[in-house]
């Protein structure tokens, strides 16, 4: 599949349902921290208090073991954990269906999608619907 097609699949779910996407071409908010990154879909979007964002956000950083990287900026951040990052913000959107776009362009030197399954697994409980969008080459990873 192009890198065309691949985005207009993306766009036509987007239009269909909130869509939490995880992609290359969706950076992290450079002056934001990683806390606030995570918690900024939650402070607008839901009525949960900051407390409550809190707390959830710090069990997920820890639960992929990086809350080390908590009031860190994106620029201080190695790809793996950038793409963590990413993923727990899509998450945040309620009622959503997760995306995540070309995971091997954000996550190269993974040799195929274990680290990402062992994620989502790690985060059952947030995790609901997915999808994974890859370019044709990259079937051999699944």
């Amino acid at each position: 599949m192009s890198e065309n097609a691949l985005k207009a699949r993306i766009s036509a779910l987007c239009a269909e349902k909130n869509v939490g996407l995880v992609s290359p071409d969706i950076p992290l908010l450079s002056n934001l921290s990683v806390y606030d990154n995570i918690a900024l879909l939650s402070r607008y979007l839901t009525d949960e208090k900051e407390e409550q964002i809190q707390e959830v956000v710090a069990r997920q950083l820890d639960m992929l073991q990086i809350s080390d990287a908590k009031l860190k900026k994106p620029f201080q951040l190695d790809s793996e954990t950038i793409f963590k990052v990413k993923l727990l913000r899509a998450l945040r959107l309620p009622d959503s269906f997760t995306v995540i776009d070309r995971p091997f362009v954000m996550l190269n030197t993974a040799a195929d999608i274990s680290p990402v399954a062992k994620m989502l697994e790690t985060l059952a409980e947030y995790s609901g619907e997915g999808a994974f969008f890859d370019f044709e080459w990259n079937k051999n990873k699944y």
